[in-house]
């Protein structure tokens, strides 16, 4: 009983003020575009929805943070956080209601982002730019495995790719690579975890260069299966400045990466961003809670409310920006980013120890 009457009155403003950012930013974002939605209601629809779930990673956020900002300030100026605490309820159970709703929140945010839900801003730029799939990667040349592969063009929204070139090579003894073979195909798909070419040529080169030995050979295919678990999406981690990756395609980059020794900067990056940093909000709510006091007369609440505010909106700004930072792999991801959340647990694990002393 006592978990739901504190969960309610923390649920109430953070839905408020969710559903409230949420239209501001659809809102403003329409009326840019208020000429491409009214041509067709069925592409506003997806634009709205789209730009929905794309917002969505901005105002959660906030939302959690101002909706615990406002509980407490609505507790404090009706006199319930001082009855309950006259009524024996520690200050670390009336916060537990609220930490634990707001890490459950986030772990559902943090499983979103391993679905579609984290391409939701490449549909809307494909939307606004009036073509499905327009978001191409060209002239790509990568190594997996022991392959080489050539892109000209690849769509990775539509899983497809035009003028592909796979170099199959082998190690050898001396520590050099050889070619075995080279296939080339006008046009492949990516279905069921491995690449399908279309009408294929593959030649083939001979184990060794001797006089009087078959020389290259090239056979037609219809159809073949090839790169088994190279994901379209996972080049979107590799080549953009600002990849729209989800929390899946990310692992999978990073196995390549290792894999091949490479650099997994932006890759760490990205992953800590979308499944470690959102906990942040959790830490906050510790400081949040030790910092508000048990009656209105101790402080201004106009002040304190604004305080709190501001240092949330800080808190976030600096944990969004270094995000978007290290997508681009400017610094090492462990020092710019899990540091700093370390030091601000370190610092909330101090308030809530210190919690029932005040």
């Amino acid at each position: 009983m006592f978990f739901w009457f504190i969960a309610v009155r923390f649920l109430k403003p953070t839905i408020i003020i969710l559903l409230g950012l949420e239209f501001f930013f659809l809102a403003v974002d329409s009326l840019q575009y208020f000429d491409l939605l009214s041509s067709s209601a069925n592409t506003a629809v997806r634009f709205l929805a789209f730009n929905a779930m794309y917002a969505f990673n901005y105002v959660l956020p906030l939302s959690l943070l101002l909706g615990l900002i406002v509980f407490y300030i609505t507790l404090i100026k009706s006199n319930q956080y001082i009855a309950l605490l006259s009524l024996g309820y520690s200050k670390k159970k009336i916060l537990f209601p609220p930490f634990i709703l707001i890490n459950i929140i986030i772990s559902c945010y943090i499983g979103l982002n391993a679905t579609n839900f984290a391409y939701a801003q490449e549909n809307v730029d494909n939307i606004i730019q009036k073509n499905e799939g327009s978001a191409i990667s060209k002239d790509l040349f990568i190594r997996y495995g022991e392959d080489y592969i050539y892109f000209q063009r690849i769509y990775p929204l539509l899983q497809k790719a035009e003028n592909i070139k796979v170099y199959q090579t082998r190690s050898l003894s001396n520590g050099k690579r050889q070619l075995i073979s080279i296939t080339r195909a006008n046009e492949g798909f990516f279905a069921q975890n491995e690449w399908h070419l279309i009408e294929p040529r593959i030649s083939t080169f001979p184990s060794s260069y001797e006089l009087g030995q078959t020389t290259m050979t090239t056979t037609q295919h219809e159809r073949i299966q090839i790169l088994k678990g190279f994901r379209p999406k996972i080049l979107d981690t590799f080549y953009k400045n600002k990849p729209s990756v989800s929390l899946i395609d990310a692992i999978y980059s990073l196995n390549i990466l290792l894999q091949e020794h490479a650099d997994t900067k932006r890759t760490r990056g990205i992953l800590y961003s979308l499944g470690i940093i959102p906990f942040f909000i959790s830490m906050i709510a510790v400081i949040i809670a030790y910092y508000a006091p048990p009656l209105a007369r101790y402080e201004n609440l106009a002040i304190l409310g604004i305080g709190f505010s501001v240092l949330s909106l800080m808190i976030w700004g600096i944990f969004f920006s270094l995000g978007k930072l290290n997508a681009n792999a400017i610094f090492i991801p462990e020092i710019s980013m899990l540091l700093p959340l370390f030091i601000l647990f370190v610092v909330s694990c101090r308030y809530y120890w210190k919690l029932n002393r005040i």
